[in-house]
């Protein structure tokens, strides 16, 4: 009977070393890791951040989503989403020092321009997670709507960064411009299909005109061809006989050659003989002169006789000296 106390006190101790392993095992060493508590605001919605989704920075994970609420104020009609983070001090490090032995200033680290960003897990599940990064020069707004618990402002998602992009290109104008663009584009092929049909005939009936043409032309070329093929026949025919023609009167046309060659020399004698009596001082020239002259008294002695005559016509009986 002494045993059996000893024996249910060892299952009991037995049991419990398993629940501590086993909480040690599944809560890998959670129990003995310090942490701390921050809140984040986004105005994003959170579909696809659920509790224990992973917080990072610059692609280490610090820490999980603890909670998440709707907080919804009937004063102001508005709704909050409040994330509280659980981040695990001792995978930041600070001036060589883990966040266990030091508190970080969260005002000093917002002013330097840490922020919260939602950003995705996996593109499959569409889960979410928080980055947690540094990016100077963008706006701190902070809601200040959990007090006693450091706050870190959010920028917008690069998925809701493209979405506010295409909220402010005014999508419904372009829509209705592109409608606009694409009726006047079917009005425009209307056209084009109404006067294309008339077009397409007249340049049918210019296509069937050019073949008639062509084959008229080619009609042509083939009997200018043959006939001159039978020109050239023609040609060649007279050419062989002229050849032959000359060939047989060669001796002929040489002495009809040698004579007209005698004969321009002769011509050109006379020619020299003619120049040598037209010359000024020549005898024949001169004997030419006086006969000339000789001629022309007498051409004046009859014109005065004429004259005479003309007035006394009864001189040609009794002469010139009766009057």
């Amino acid at each position: 009977m002494s045993s059996r106390p000893a024996v249910v006190g060892a299952f009991i101790l037995g049991a419990l070393a398993l629940v501590v392993a086993g909480i040690l095992f599944f809560g890998g060493m959670r129990l003995f890791a310090t942490s701390m508590r921050v809140v984040v605001f986004f105005s994003e919605s959170l579909a696809g951040l659920d509790v224990g989704s992973p917080v990072t920075f610059h692609g280490v994970r610090i820490g999980s989503v603890q909670s998440m609420a709707a907080v919804f104020s009937t004063e102001t009609m508005t709704v909050r989403t409040p994330v509280y983070l659980e981040l695990e001090k001792n995978k930041v490090i600070l001036e060589g020092q883990t966040l266990n032995r030091y508190e970080p200033d969260f005002e000093q680290l917002v002013r330097a321009g840490l922020r919260a960003q939602l950003a995705m897990q996996s593109f499959v599940t569409g889960q979410l997670r928080i980055d947690l990064d540094f990016r100077p020069g963008t706006p701190a707004q902070l809601v200040g709507a959990a007090p006693g618990v450091p706050e870190i402002p959010t920028v917008p998602s690069e998925l809701g960064q493209l979405r506010n992009e295409l909220m402010q290109l005014r999508l419904r104008e372009l829509a209705d411009t592109a409608q606009h663009a694409l009726a006047a584009i079917g009005r425009l092929a209307d056209h084009v299909d109404a006067a294309l049909d008339p077009l397409a005939k007249s340049v049918q009936r210019t296509a069937d005109t050019a073949t008639q043409t062509l084959q008229t032309a080619d009609e042509a070329v083939h009997r200018l061809q043959a006939e001159a093929s039978d020109s050239l026949r023609d040609l060649d025919s007279l050419i062989v006989d002229a050849h032959r023609q000359l060939d047989a009167r060669g001796g002929e046309l040489s002495q009809t050659l040698t004579e007209a060659d005698r004969t321009v020399r002769q011509a050109e004698t006379l020619l020299g003989s003619l120049n040598g009596l037209a010359e000024p001082r020549s005898q024949f020239r001169g004997n030419l002169e006086a006969t000339l002259r000789d001629l022309a008294a007498s051409a004046s002695s009859l014109r005065g006789f004429a004259e005479t005559v003309e007035r006394n016509p009864n001189a040609l009986l009794t002469g010139r000296g009766s009057r």
